[in-house]
């Protein structure tokens, strides 16, 4: 076995779980009992990323004829819930934090069900037979427990217990286990077998990422703007439906289905989404927020 390959057996769940601690760091109870003071916009914002984010991809995967390894990938960013790196966008945009925060836990939550069923009917029904992906979908939804809710309740657990140590520790913790995942991104990268990848294969994939990620952009503002919510609900919006949980993808692609290769598309994701979220995060800060 490829040797990178089977250090992501067993490395990439724990850099997950030590992540996923990171994101439960950031949560309490009350932001999953918020649902009930801000039903429509909970509602709403999490609905939409489950069912339209997956159909953007479907869209831009037949508009742009991307190579089939880059659309594999492409549906497993698109499933994956929110990043915790989205509420501290939405903070310092100066836009609602409780709201961001409520639907990245959410999010993380459901992905549990909602990654794996999607995932399999996103590669089975978008892809057909040009990719050789058979998604474990009751494996996954276990590994996924196992490195996302039980690791985010710990996380909430030290959050309520010991919020001294928290506070001293928190952003060490985020910074290392994002770091990590990006080194597991590269090497998987580095060490896939992408050798029948061409230059324009690599352009499309990067185009895909780009125009997925300004249409994600575009569907959370707009679905925000439809049921009337204001501004800086809208700006959270934005950066939710496109700010995905490249940990989660990199290991579910890595570990979970055990391609390497998948780490190429989300790898061009990441050097496009978060550098451009973070682009309108200063336009918003430069305008003083955007237009209601």
């Amino acid at each position: 076995m490829n040797p990178i390959m089977d250090a992501t057996q067993w490395v990439g769940p724990l850099v997950l779980f030590l992540l996923m601690v990171a994101v439960g760091l950031e949560l309490a109870p009350a932001d999953f009992r918020r649902i009930m003071k801000a039903p429509l916009a909970v509602t709403v914002g999490t609905l939409g990323q489950i069912v339209l984010l997956p159909l953007l991809t479907w869209g831009i995967v037949a508009l742009l004829d991307v190579p089939p390894i880059f659309a594999a990938g492409a549906i497993i960013v698109a499933v994956s819930p929110g990043a915790g790196i989205s509420n501290i966008l939405v903070a310092s945009a100066g836009a609602n934090v409780a709201l961001s925060v409520t639907l990245t836990a959410f999010a993380s939550v459901l992905c549990v069900v909602t990654l794996p069923t999607i995932a399999a009917l996103g590669m089975r029904y978008f892809l057909g037979e040009a990719v050789d992906i058979e998604v474990p979908v009751v494996h996954l939804m276990v590994q996924l427990s196992l490195t996302l809710l039980f690791p985010i309740g710990v996380g909430m657990y030290w959050r309520a217990s010991r919020p001294e140590f928290v506070g001293r520790h928190r952003e060490r913790l985020q910074r290392g286990a994002l770091v990590a995942i990006v080194v597991l991104m590269v090497l998987g990268s580095l060490f896939s077998d992408s050798s029948d990848f061409t230059i324009g294969d690599a352009g499309a994939g990067m185009l895909a990422a780009l125009l997925w990620t300004v249409l994600a952009m575009a569907i959370g503002w707009g679905l925000a703007a439809a049921i009337g919510l204001p501004s800086a609900d809208r700006f959270t919006f934005l950066i939710e439906f496109s700010t995905r949980n490249i940990g989660v993808a990199a290991i579910v692609a890595m570990s979970g289905l055990g391609r390497l290769d998948l780490a190429l598309y989300i790898g061009a994701y990441m050097t496009i989404a978060y550098p451009l979220a973070a682009t309108f995060v200063v336009l918003r800060r430069r305008r003083g927020g955007f237009a209601r």
